[in-house]
């Protein structure tokens, strides 16, 4: 009876831990810097919002920038055209970038996210082969109406015996295919990266593995502490029946 008490116990505070344990809460916000807008190879012109996500734990700020170029190298000149303090942007417009104040040409595009005190920022995004075209700027496509075909011409009758007169029917145009949207929305591991002047290094991002040495040291004193607790009730129980045996009958 009293093992049966004891393992009912220890079950319900087992899962009154479980429940109200900081440890097992929703995960802590990640850094990510995603462009999802424009993407790779994308022609572009007048005035752009770039899209994506900039996230941080601790956020400082956020920057959005272009060089000149198809892909970022040391000596790229980068150009701010954005820069947001402390606003958490997921799926959203980063910023607005004005191509028609620049040549037309192939440039690069970069986000960088940069949390408080973080060693391992800023964490970088770049989107390569931008082709900014203002001078022919590229229209929607719409598919082409159909052209009716138009109906036979009646034959010609001259003289008394009947001469047909052949008439050529124009070529009935079909409608040109519509062009192939490009891709969805495409996220990438976001690697951290340290630098200045348009130069990034991206050294290991630690933060995930500290969140899961922190958490798995958690669970492990729990499970100790529970195994402890069962240790000392179950010493408590012996020792209460073994006085109950010991104790003489009152005369």
């Amino acid at each position: 009876m009293h093992k049966r008490t004891l393992t009912v116990g220890i079950a319900l505070l087992l899962i009154l831990l479980t429940t109200s344990s900081p440890g097992w809460a929703a995960p802590l916000m990640q850094a990510r810097s995603v462009i999802t807008y424009p993407t790779d190879g994308t022609t572009i012109s007048g005035v752009v919002e770039v899209r994506g996500i900039a996230t941080h734990p601790n956020l400082d700020f956020y920057q959005v920038r272009y060089a000149a170029g198809p892909e970022p190298t040391g000596n790229s000149q980068w150009v701010d055209f954005a820069i947001v303090d402390g606003t958490q942007v997921e799926n959203d417009v980063l910023g607005a970038w004005d191509t028609t104040v620049i040549p037309d040409g192939e440039y690069t595009l970069a986000l960088a996210v940069w949390g408080v005190d973080d060693s391992a920022g800023p964490y970088v995004f770049f989107v390569t082969r931008v082709i900014v075209n203002n001078a022919q700027p590229v229209a929607s496509p719409t598919p082409s109406e159909p052209t009716a075909t138009p109906e036979p011409m009646p034959t010609a009758v001259i003289g008394p015996t009947p001469t047909p007169v052949s008439v050529e029917q124009p070529a009935t145009p079909t409608p040109r295919p519509s062009p192939t949207p490009r891709s969805g929305e495409v996220e990438e591991t976001v690697t951290p990266a340290g630098g200045e002047g348009g130069r990034f290094n991206m050294p290991l991002d630690v933060s995930e593995l500290r969140t899961a040495f922190c958490t798995g040291g958690l669970i492990t004193v729990m499970l100790l502490s529970v195994w402890g607790f069962y240790l000392l009730a179950k010493a408590g129980v012996r020792w209460a029946l073994r006085q109950q045996r010991t104790k003489p009958p009152s005369g």
